[in-house]
């Protein structure tokens, strides 16, 4: 048990960082390349855990050559426009003023039903209200709506719309957080002016945010029974 749960700690360690590697997009957009390795590592990964009598070192060098390989994949596409359409394929619009395009539903092997689910997730239950629909690379649905049901921007309806500003988080659970000071002009010396400002101290702070305008929010840690 003990040499399992070594195994599974090494493992989870070294699957996080790989992961960390190969970008954020996979934990919400993945890719057909990028789900085949994904699933390869899960693969991989529960190798030696079901078998203590397997080398841990041979799972380890396979997760890292295929860690690897995607980076390098990934490398290649952003590169070369043809090597992204064969790897990750194409945007294809399904619905184009309303109706649906036959001949793309029958390429991308979609019934007329699978369309139809698609809107409603959506929330759209009209296909005439659909200007434009473009089933994307990730197997998304990304749609236009018709004027008549598009929601009115300040545009549309005539109103000069001011910019709100960015709030910027520089103080998380009673930690500063300087990655984020660039956003807002913040600084340490500005940071313990707001404090003070704001009568409280560093460690009582739950949330700070500051907007670029200068604007000042601060929501203050719960007092624990």
């Amino acid at each position: 048990m003990t040499v399992t749960l070594i195994r599974l700690l090494l493992l989870y360690i070294l699957l996080l960082g790989c992961m960390r590697l190969m970008g954020r997009r996979q934990i919400g957009e993945l890719q057909p390349s990028e789900l085949v390795v994904t699933m390869l590592l899960s693969e991989i990964a529960s190798i030696p855990l079901g078998n203590t009598d397997i080398p841990l070192l041979n799972s380890v060098a396979a997760i890292l050559v295929l860690t690897a390989l995607e980076i390098l994949l990934s490398s290649l596409c952003l590169r070369s426009d043809r090597m992204r359409k064969l790897v990750q394929g194409n945007p294809v619009p399904v619905v184009r003023g309303g109706v649906p395009d036959q001949k793309a539903l029958r390429k991308l092997r979609l019934t007329i039903d699978d369309l139809l689910e698609a809107l409603r997730e959506k929330d759209v239950f009209d296909l005439s209200d659909v200007q434009c629909a473009i089933l994307e690379p990730d197997g998304k649905l990304s749609l236009q709506l018709t004027a008549q049901v598009r929601p009115a921007a300040a545009r549309d309806l005539g109103v000069q719309a001011q910019e709100k500003p960015l709030p910027c988080p520089v103080v998380y659970d009673g930690k500063t957080q300087p990655e984020n000071f660039v956003y807002c002009g913040m600084t340490e010396e500005k940071l313990r002016t707001v404090l003070r400002q704001q009568q409280v101290k560093l460690r009582d702070v739950f949330l700070l945010t500051v907007d670029t305008n200068g604007g000042v929010r601060c929501i203050r840690k719960e007092e624990t029974a």
